[in-house]
């Protein structure tokens, strides 16, 4: 059945007695293995629960199902950790026998049936009581633009840890975006690209052969220390290929893209020279040459109308797929304007590699089709440099520098002699032999200005944090000496982020790592990007790095009892408007929550509208698994009033989780999400551990004085001091015990036996299988199969920010600080 996995658990045969195991054997005669899926869910990790007994699937069915039971079967899966279980047909009525009945697990066992298990099916009855679950997932991508790019997250038991770069290639990133419902991996970047780590780190590394339903069905191997250079950064796009059509060659015509197996022409309506120049450099075609009206190579076979897929690139990026992505508020496409480009033809001779983008890396050359030669770094590389800039479109060289040979062999290209006036690369002299066989001089590497990037780093979302420039090949901060917030607005405006809040300094954010970006603090406000603004004269940077920024966002939930709760509201043109409900999906509302970080799902309903506030959208349909808000259809654009149906609100799960750090190119970016502002968690306040300080001292004194008075009573009574003394000292011991509140070992309902009790007639069992209520003593659990060891993630202790001073007040005596767990929104469902 598909949208399912299987998970073995091995077996010995042996005898029933009533449809119950004997003693230490399998309770399934003759089976050679138990087998455990997730059927007629949306992928792998979600579905009604069935195991394969005797042969069978069978449903499991159980009246007081728990999140302990969920945890077992999603961990089991490989699928981390339960969001949801479900009592009722969400994934359909079932039909056939029954394999488990009662199931009761305390959330650590290793395999389902593992747990207590009072009925050993199959039977055949009612399915009103089958089980189903939502997992986590076990990977996730987070700190990008939607669900669907960002830095590699594990699950590790209930918490998120982060995979090293290195750790993953573009087998095991192809694994990942498959998982997500992402499409397919266009890129694996450098270390640190959508930000710094949040949490821990998972020890080990993954070799997928790329055909694994899940990351956590790939081969693991230690990585005996090595270092973590920066977490592992993955994107993927949702469109599987690219092609021009009906052009006469591979380099001119309809564009066309690929998604979940259909191709569709895209519209032409936002189609642009920069959109083009990255589709021609990627289907190996060189530079767009022009981009001929819409239509102007037909509309094709294509019966389903063009696609509103607007492609935000700036011009750097590898690979189309790199783009943001928006679809929100796009008209319908006009028949037959079909999107259509001719490029150049002609392949560039020349590309920069491992670098942020295609505009810095090491400098390779080519010498014939499909082969690259390495530069070696000599004297006249600045001139050189300038050319290659120039010819990829990259703008002028920031920096050239020596890097290491990436590679053993010869160097084919000792020294480029280039004046800088050169046209082309080619144009310039080659000069010097292959280097010596064993020899591998430095290589020449270039970033150009064309590879600046901007992110908020460290923050509670990709919207909010400190400020980091990639600029001459590395991340650097800005300095906060003259930082004010017409800066910070030019940067949420860059990012896509709305407009600026605050401006705050290193004490909100902190002040970072890496290098300082000198050209910083002297916007006006209405610059296009942090680089166009006119750098400050300043002699050093006083105050340090750190300069922040918090944005307003573009979304938001509006008018409720927190930020997960209220009415939708999108930011356009400076202005915030509601979200009609008409024709709105309801899938629309965990969409919204997964990108505020509110949990994954959501309820949506229409609520009157109240105030002045117009709207800006209506009929958003997002479908289920969409990535963003952003990629979802909707009516286009333009104010208006909601009528009697009134405005969307949102009520989401609450269950907020960081998502910090991503990552804007050098154009601006239309396709954004904001996070919740909400505190950044960390250690333990000051004011906390003063208090706790200050009560024990406190504790102690008015003990000591208390064994004094006691003593001096005694010795008033003529009585013996010792054993007063004894006394106090175990009234004392016993008073400074701390009140322990047990708490379940899994998050998730708190109360047992809820529900309807099975009715004893509503179980049919095969041959002479009993009633499961009916059995005189529990059974025997089947064998334990080997241990999947998921735990394997090293926890790294990481310093976090110092809230700001007028953020968070100081804590009373006895509040520790510590964000709980908010226990409703994992429970059961009814």
């Amino acid at each position: 059945m598909a949208g399912f996995g299987a998970v073995s658990h091995g077996g010995g045969a042996g005898d029933a007695v009533l449809g119950f195991p004997s003693p230490g054997l399998s309770p399934v005669p003759g089976a050679e293995a138990l087998e455990l899926r997730l059927a007629a869910g949306r992928g792998l990790c979600e579905g009604r629960v069935e195991v394969k007994l005797r042969g069978q699937w069978g449903t499991v069915a159980d009246n007081a199902w728990d999140m302990e039971d969920a945890e077992v079967v999603c961990q089991q899966m490989g699928c981390g950790s339960a969001t949801s279980t479900y009592r009722d047909p969400l994934f359909g009525q079932a039909k056939g026998s029954i394999s488990l009945a009662l199931v009761d697990c305390n959330g650590d066992e290793k395999a389902l049936w593992d747990c207590k298990i009072q009925g050993w099916g199959p039977y055949h009855g009612s399915h009103d009581y089958d089980t189903a679950v939502v997992c986590q997932g076990f990977s996730r991508l987070a700190g990008g633009d939607g669900a669907c790019s960002g830095r590699l997250e594990v699950r590790q038991g209930r918490a998120w840890a982060t995979v090293c770069h290195g750790h993953v290639d573009l087998k095991a990133a192809q694994v990942v975006c498959r998982e997500l419902g992402c499409g397919t991996a266009v890129a694996v970047p450098a270390a640190g690209h959508f930000g710094a780590a949040t949490g821990p780190l998972w020890d080990g590394a993954f070799e997928c052969n790329g055909s694994e339903p899940l990351l956590a069905s790939c081969a693991r191997r230690p990585t005996h220390g090595q270092a973590c250079a920066g977490p592992a950064a993955i994107v993927c796009s949702r469109y599987t290929g690219f092609r021009l059509a009906d052009g006469g060659s591979g380099c001119a015509g309809r564009v066309e893209v690929e998604a979940q197996g259909t191709w569709g022409a895209l519209c032409a309506s936002a189609w642009d020279l920069r959109d083009a120049h990255v589709l021609c450099r990627h289907l190996g075609c060189g530079p767009a040459a022009s981009l001929p009206p819409g239509g102007h190579f037909g509309t094709g076979k294509a019966t389903g109308p063009l696609r509103r897929d607007a492609l935000s690139c700036s011009g750097s990026e590898r690979h189309p797929g790199e783009c943001p992505v928006a679809l929100l508020g796009e008209p319908a496409c006009p028949p037959g304007h079909a999107a259509a480009v001719n490029c150049s033809g002609a392949a560039e001779p020349l590309q920069l590699l491992d670098g942020e983008s295609r505009c810095d890396g090491r400098l390779e050359v080519a010498t014939s089709p499909g082969a690259w030669a390495r530069v070696a770094a000599g004297p006249g590389d600045d001139r050189a440099a300038s050319v290659a800039c120039r010819q990829l479109g990259c703008g002028v060289p920031e920096k050239v520098y020596a890097v290491p040979a990436a590679s053993s062999g010869p160097v084919e290209l000792q020294e480029l002699r280039c004046a800088g006036s050169e046209e082309l690369l080619a144009q310039c002299n080659a000069s010097g032999p292959a280097a010596a066989p064993g020899h591998s001089p430095p290589e020449v590497a270039v970033a150009c200005s064309g590879s600046r990037r901007l992110r908020l780093a460290g923050g509670p979302g990709r919207c909010a944090g400190r400020v980091e420039v990639y600029s001459e090949g590395m991340w650097g901060t800005v300095c906060q000496d003259a930082w004010d917030l017409p800066d910070a607005d030019v940067v949420c405006r860059q990012l896509g982020c709305g407009r600026a809040l605050e401006a705050p300094g290193s004490e909100r954010f902190g002040p970072g790592v890496g290098t300082l970006w000198p050209g910083a603090g002297g916007c006006s406000g209405t610059e296009a990007a942090l680089w166009a603004c006119p750098a400050p004269a300043r002699r050093g940077c006083r105050r340090g790095g750190g300069a922040g920024a918090v944005c307003s966002g573009l979304l938001r939930l509006a008018g409720g009892s927190s930020s997960c709760s209220g009415h939708l509201e999108v930011l356009r043109e400076g202005t915030w408007g509601h979200v009609c409900a008409n024709d709105t999906s309801p899938a629309t509302a965990a969409v919204v929550c997964r990108q505020l970080g509110c949990g994954s799902g959501g309820r949506l309903v229409a609520v009157p509208a109240q105030g002045s506030v117009p709207a800006w959208l209506g009929s958003v349909r997002c479908q289920e698994g969409a990535p963003s808000l952003w990629r979802c259809p909707s009516a286009p654009w333009y104010l208006q009033s909601c009528g009697p149906k009134g405005v969307a609100h949102i009520a989401c799960d609450e269950d907020t989780e960081d998502t910090s750090g991503a990552t804007s190119t050098a154009g601006a970016s239309s396709s954004s999400s904001v996070a919740p502002l909400t505190a950044v968690s960390g250690s333990v306040p000051v004011p906390t551990v003063l208090c706790v300080l200050l009560g024990t001292l406190l504790g102690l004194a008015l003990a000591a004085l208390a064994v004094q008075a006691h003593r001096a009573r005694l010795q008033r009574r003529g009585g013996p001091t010792d054993v007063g003394a004894e006394a106090v000292y175990e009234e004392l011991d016993y008073s400074l015990m701390p009140e322990y509140q047990e708490v379940p070992s899994h998050t998730g309902s708190l109360s047992e036996g809820s529900g309807m009790k099975l009715q004893d007639d509503s179980w049919d069992g095969d041959k002479e299988e009993s009633n499961p209520r009916e059995a005189p003593a529990p059974p025997a659990q089947p064998g334990h199969g080997p241990s999947d060891g998921y735990d394997d993630a090293a926890a790294v202790p990481e310093e976090p920010p110092a809230p700001h001073g007028g953020d968070a007040p100081a804590q009373p005596c006895g509040d520790t600080g510590y964000d709980d767990v908010d226990m409703g929104t994992l429970g059961t469902a009814p």
